[in-house]
């Protein structure tokens, strides 16, 4: 015999909370349903504009189905290696219109090339050509080292002005006694004094004869030597290749309807005048890079100065600064250990062969003269 186990069966009225029913048995309890959800990308941080997205910050999150757009990526692929168009908040949904491929629409559709300067950095424009900017191979988002000539001439203190200088000898003798002479570039004054200008100065040295004579450097090559110095500012950022242009008008990118053809015995259109064909642009002259304030007057300086200004493009990852010295004479028979060659009385110079134009062949049936 069983013992307590109850005698009456429980009974539950209508509108109440019981046990679930048996299987096989409809519930009077609804069911919740919960919506299809659907993965998307999110920002796990905060980035400003022009930032490129990693996989470090990004992560996937579901959404209701319902509440994600065509517009909105569901990828992580599709979003490494993008560049924000806009600021990008942490847990932001991201969406194709948010991230661009090319860094340079960040800049110039949306911001300007403000966008692309690096905190702390001021960019400006600086001359380029076919030689200095790398064959025109620099982009915008590369990274390049400037190399930087200066080159040094003596000048005189009080003058400033380039050596050697001018110099005029006053000879108190007869004037009659120098025009005898017939030689030299001899200017009288009514003083009796004799003005014997010499252009330029050189020095004076005693020949073997021990007559004293002046010694002055060649008219074709009176000017001294400059002396070159090159150094290097490492690291700039291209920002911009070519004039800045304003973003073009959405309406332009309307494509052109397709002509409906023309009814049966309708006189045909004229068709409207062809438009002429595009120039083919001139290659960018100038370039605008960031750089450290310091840095930029520097740069700035060597252009106001005409120094030399080249542009050595950097690998895609290379940011590291080495140490470099400065370009010099001295350096370089020092670093290479160059010996300096002796004094030669002759030198060789470039050969000056005779150009003989061929006769060019009789023509077939011709009859030679």
């Amino acid at each position: 015999m069983q013992q307590n186990q109850p005698t009456d069966t429980e009974t539950v009225a209508e509108g109440e909370d019981g046990a679930p029913a048996p299987d096989g048995l409809e519930s009077a309890e609804p069911v919740e349903t919960l919506p299809p959800m659907v993965e998307v990308v999110v920002s796990l941080q905060t980035v400003p504009r022009g930032h490129q997205m990693t996989e470090d910050i990004l992560a996937l999150d579901l959404r209701p189905v319902g509440t994600v757009g065509n517009n909105v990526i569901t990828s992580l692929d599709e979003a490494k290696g993008l560049f924000a168009r806009t600021d990008i908040y942490q847990g932001e949904t991201l969406t194709y219109d948010s991230l661009v491929d090319d860094i340079t629409m960040v800049g110039l559709e949306s911001y300007g090339p403000s966008s692309l300067i690096p905190p702390g950095y001021v960019a400006q424009s600086v001359p380029m050509n076919r030689l200095t900017s790398v064959a025109y191979g620099v982009s915008e988002g590369d990274y390049v080292d400037i190399m930087v000539t200066f080159f040094f001439r003596q000048i005189d203190e009080e003058f400033q002005t380039y050596l050697p200088n001018n110099a005029a000898f006053y000879l108190e003798e007869q004037i009659e006694a120098i025009e005898a002479l017939g030689v030299g570039d001899v200017v009288t004054t009514t003083a009796g004094v004799i003005l014997y200008p010499v252009v330029p100065i050189g020095r004076f040295e005693e020949l073997p004869t021990g007559d004293l004579a002046h010694v002055f450097p060649n008219e074709d090559d009176a000017s001294p030597r400059p002396v070159p110095v090159t150094m290097i500012i490492q690291n700039a950022r291209v920002i911009q290749v070519g004039q800045y242009r304003l973003p073009g008008n959405p309406a332009d990118l309307v494509p052109t309807p397709t002509p409906e053809p023309a009814e049966e015995g309708a006189p045909t259109p004229t068709p409207p005048p062809a438009v002429a064909p595009t120039a083919t642009p001139l290659p960018s002259d100038v370039l605008v890079l960031a750089l450290q304030p310091q840095q930029q007057l520097l740069l700035r300086y060597a252009i106001e100065v005409n120094a030399q200004v080249y542009f050595a493009l950097r690998g895609v990852n290379d940011g590291q600064l080495y140490s470099v010295e400065n370009m010099t004479l001295d350096f370089l028979m020092d670093r290479f250990n160059v010996e300096i060659p002796p004094n030669l009385g002759y030198s060789v110079e470039e050969s000056a062969i005779r150009q003989v134009t061929p006769t060019p062949p009789p023509e077939e049936g011709s009859v030679p003269e």
